[in-house]
């Protein structure tokens, strides 16, 4: 035989005629794995269901020791949105509530409530972790509508609705337990830093008080009563001057007149060197070292007043951490409830009869290729 007559194209109208060659076996072949897929999909494989449930978030900023902090005069002191449970954004309280629900913990608690170790025969449970993780629940995310959907497969319906009911029961404990210590842990905080700040505005009120006691109630008030004071000495003495003046004119100089002019006058700038030259400590109608004197005035006064604001502030923060500690309301809203469903989840039984019919098909018709087409060129060429 000539080998060159064996190496043509293998055309369409060659594996039509391969497949009719064959047809008997490889039909019968199909068909068998079309009944056996059939009898397990139907009555060995068990139908699951799917049980899910939705919840959204149902912490408000505005109720919260956030709104508190945004509405306070503390803006410029920092930020504080660390300080307030549930002041995250609705993607960060949605990762929670996905690490909550997959922790190992809130898993091993509902794999031994539903006993499923017993009933998937695991030894070990690590293995029933993550079975439950891989297999059985399954959690979507909205973002933008800031919601949870949570799904359960089971062969039993009810069980289905049972877990999701105990998954969003969990969820909800755990999360609250959260946000409790997350308030304890704020309001000692607080209350430190509260005492802190009481210390410190009664330091701030004492040195203000010595200040006072020292230059007076109001020392600003003060000096510029002693400014004023000198402006007009300066200008009394302009006006004694002026007379002195029209006296020289009118009379000699050495008349008694002048000469109590003249004193009237001294008498006057020696007032006014007194009171621009002299301490302000020794009177407080003297000007030297007034500036200083009215610039730690202000420091002490401005020092009082931020440790009393900061104090104001703190109360109702301490207040609103109590109330956080001992909140006990549920922390999610549950939009749509778990189901009971009537209708299975999977398998999809048409698609695993379809699966399995083709494969047994096209693999019986790939045997017969291999052994008439290739084996036999082989063999041709050797």
């Amino acid at each position: 035989m000539d080998l060159n007559s064996e190496k043509k194209v293998f055309t369409i109208i060659d594996y039509i005629n391969l497949f009719l060659k064959h047809k008997k076996i490889i039909l019968i072949y199909s068909l068998t794995a079309a009944i056996l897929s059939f009898l397990l999909a139907f009555f060995v494989i068990k139908p699951v269901f799917l049980s899910t449930g939705v919840i959204k978030t149902a912490t408000s900023k505005s109720s919260m020791l956030g709104g508190l902090l945004s509405t306070t005069g503390l803006a410029e002191l920092g930020d504080f949105g660390d300080l307030a449970p549930g002041s995250g954004s609705s993607a960060q309280d949605l990762a929670l509530y996905e690490n909550i629900l997959m922790s190992r913990g809130n898993i091993e608690e509902t794999v031994l409530k539903f006993n499923i170790m017993e009933e998937e025969d695991f030894k070990y449970m690590f293995d029933a972790i993550k079975y439950f993780r891989e297999n059985i629940i399954t959690i979507n995310k909205d973002k933008v509508a800031g919601t949870l959907s949570i799904g359960i497969y089971d062969i039993d319906p009810s069980r289905a609705k049972e877990i999701v009911d105990f998954l969003i029961y969990q969820l909800n404990k755990k999360n609250i337990e959260l946000s409790v210590q997350n308030a304890r842990n704020n309001r000692k905080f607080i209350e430190e830093r509260y005492e802190i700040v009481k210390n410190d505005l009664k330091t701030a009120e004492d040195s203000l008080q010595i200040y006072q006691d020292k230059f007076g109630v109001a020392p600003d008030i003060q000096i510029q009563v002693a400014a004023k004071g000198s402006l007009e000495l300066e200008a009394q003495i302009k006006s004694e001057e002026i007379k002195l003046e029209l006296l020289s004119k009118i009379i000699s100089s050495d008349q008694s007149e002048v000469k109590a002019q003249q004193e009237k006058i001294n008498a006057l700038k020696k007032q006014l060197f007194e009171i621009n030259n002299s301490d302000y400590s020794e009177s407080k109608l003297n000007l030297k070292g007034s500036p200083n004197i009215i610039l730690n005035y202000f420091r002490l006064r401005r020092n009082v007043e931020i440790q009393n604001k900061i104090l104001v502030t703190l109360i109702p923060m301490l207040e609103q951490s109590k109330i956080e500690e001992n909140r006990e309301t549920p922390t999610v809203l549950i939009l749509d409830s778990p189901n009971v469903p009537d209708k299975k989840s999977k398998p999809k039984r048409l698609i695993i009869i379809v699966l399995s019919t083709a494969v047994v098909f096209f693999g019986t018709y790939i045997y017969y290729y291999l052994k008439d087409v290739v084996v036999k060129k082989y063999s041709l060429n050797e």
